[in-house]
């Protein structure tokens, strides 16, 4: 029997099986379901991109408020595509699930989950986690692990102690990638285009044209000549999400002989990312960024396990991807650290975003362990112990 690996993401589903992990990557599939600005036309999960050409000025609707799945309607249209033969062609019935779910998720959200997974679908077994558990299991040579998941929705802080949470230590900054998006939406549109409705061609721009300074006072200082680039806008024809002036490749030689909307990008590339050291930027006022996130999660861990912690602390998450921000993170968390201490962060892949899904991979590849056979629940076994002592059964392996 298969494993299917869902990691669950408020912004796109990482599936596939772990069977096939060894060769394959994941299959990413945005988990949304849109509507075209101009046809209307509605769009279930990865059909916006396959099945039509009019991306701008997309709707969205998310399965996901605030980081938590609360409209059930949207996401069981969007597991259906993604179990569906054109995608996964899943049998649930004869497949094993690991399925990712937020940290310190609500005790109703988990149960609407489970009864999902088992009565909807009716899956053979189900193992129901924090998307950071899998990834802590990326990670190796230490009982001691600090996760940092930089998300779309927010970015969570949770350190693991003998594969268990330090639940008490757990630290969130309610900046992801959205707010980042958001965040360069409307400042490009206060000084150039308005780009308020181009969510999909926004987020294209800041994947490709954003970094985080290293220091960001100097970099500040320079001049506006100096940090330029132009983003040339899609026509829909050619290319879907645009690209760097003199990196489009095949795409920019078909446009070449064509009139190019640009978009001029300076001070933008750094100045939005750095919401993320100081969330004061976009209006947040009450917390401070990831680095004193992670500061304070080790700091309320027991005083034997601190040091070790911050020498084991794994980047995850899609918005980890952004060019130096694990450098800058690691120099931020030294210089608030004990004289003496070495603060060590690593990303366990090259994609940071996949981590939770190669982490259920190894977790079925472990399945002979007393503890992941345990930790599984069946569908006969569900039934017979109900929804209350199976989400007590899944969180004593939080």
């Amino acid at each position: 029997m298969r494993t299917l690996v869902l990691d669950n993401g408020s912004y796109t589903i990482k599936c596939g099986y772990a069977e096939d992990s060894g060769t394959d990557q994941p299959r990413v599939i945005p988990n949304t379901v849109t509507r075209t600005k101009r046809t209307r036309r509605v769009c279930v999960a990865d059909l916006a991109e396959a099945s039509t050409a009019d991306l701008s000025g997309l709707y969205y609707r998310s399965p996901f408020e605030r980081g938590y799945l609360v409209h059930w309607d949207a996401e069981l249209v969007i597991w259906d595509r993604v179990l569906s033969d054109d995608v996964l062609g899943c049998t649930p019935g004869e497949t094993h699930l690991t399925v990712t779910e937020p940290v310190l998720n609500f005790r109703q959200i988990q149960r609407n989950m489970d009864e999902v997974v088992f009565e909807e679908y009716g899956f053979a077994s189900v193992v129901r986690t924090a998307a950071t558990k899998l990834a802590a299991g990326t990670a190796s040579g230490s009982e001691c692990i600090v996760v940092v998941d930089v998300g779309h929705a927010f970015t969570y802080v949770v350190p693991y102690w003998g594969g268990r949470q330090v639940a008490e230590a757990i630290r969130r900054v309610d900046v992801g990638g959205r707010m980042l998006t958001n965040y360069l939406k409307e400042t490009v549109s206060f000084r150039y285009w308005d780009m308020m409705d181009e969510t999909y061609i926004m987020s294209a721009v800041k994947e490709q044209t954003c970094f985080v300074s290293q220091d960001f006072n100097r970099d500040q200082e320079e001049t506006a000549a100096a940090m330029r680039v132009d983003y040339v806008l899609p026509d829909f024809v050619h290319s879907k999400r645009g690209f760097v002036r003199g990196r489009g490749g095949q795409a920019e030689l078909l446009m070449s002989g064509a009139e190019l909307q640009m978009l001029p990008l300076a001070r933008e590339r750094f100045a939005v990312p750095e919401a993320l050291f100081h969330p004061s930027d976009v209006g947040i006022d009450h917390m401070g960024g990831i680095h004193n996130a992670v500061v304070q999660a080790v700091g309320a861990c027991p005083p034997e396990t601190q040091a070790v912690m911050l020498a084991n602390i794994v980047l995850v998450g899609g918005s980890a991807l952004l060019p130096g921000l694990r450098e800058r993170l690691q120099a931020e968390i030294q210089a608030m650290s004990p004289e003496g201490a070495r603060v060590n962060i690593v990303m366990p892949s090259d994609d940071p975003a996949t981590c939770a899904w190669q982490g259920g991979c190894l977790l079925a590849a472990q399945r002979e362990n007393s503890e992941s056979d345990g930790w599984r629940i069946s569908r006969q076994e569900f039934h017979e112990i109900g929804p209350d002592r199976t989400i007590a059964h899944f969180n004593r392996f939080a």
